[in-house]
């Protein structure tokens, strides 16, 4: 008999990998253009291990993601926490939704994310923008195109179900 936590460890790096990735340091614009790895990576878990893997799951990384980045603390919680409930609501139609629709939808998934992002610091007084605050919706549905594949290999290879 198999453990109920059985894999639970290649979860946990990939979701530290996620975390590295947010917060490695990157010059000029391919920092305003840098994939959101902790949104790809709930995306992926929230698809692939649905009946374990949810909004809890989501609120948690969204908070270390906000202590990590020094964001205000509860943008990303809030934000992952609506992505999460959108992918649990309807994870059994996204499942079959071809790699390039996945794609569409984390990148409006994402734009949500940055508007969070924008009205939590605009609350704060912040109201200087630019337009490459935008870039990372294109990054992170290209990345989704590379990384959902590569990431289902690994859970094969891994054994994570």
């Amino acid at each position: 008999m198999e453990s109920p936590i059985h894999g639970i460890w290649f979860v946990v790096v990939t979701i530290l990998a996620a975390f590295m990735l947010a917060i490695t340091p990157i010059d000029g614009v391919m920092a305003w253009a840098r994939p959101d790895w902790p949104l790809l990576i709930c995306a992926y878990w929230l698809l692939a291990l649905s009946d374990r893997f949810g909004i809890v799951s989501c609120w948690v990384i969204g908070l270390m993601q906000d202590i990590l980045q020094s964001a205000v603390l509860g943008q990303n919680a809030f934000a992952l926490v609506v992505i999460a409930y959108i992918f649990q609501v309807s994870y059994q139609r996204l499942r079959m939704f071809g790699v390039q629709r996945q794609a569409a939808l984390l990148a409006l998934l994402e734009l949500f994310r940055i508007l969070v992002d924008q009205w939590a610091q605009n609350i704060n007084g912040v109201t200087e923008t630019h337009w490459l605050i935008f870039l990372p919706v294109v990054t992170t549905s290209l990345t989704w195109l590379v990384l959902r594949p590569v990431l289902q290999r690994m859970q094969y290879v891994f054994g994570v179900d």
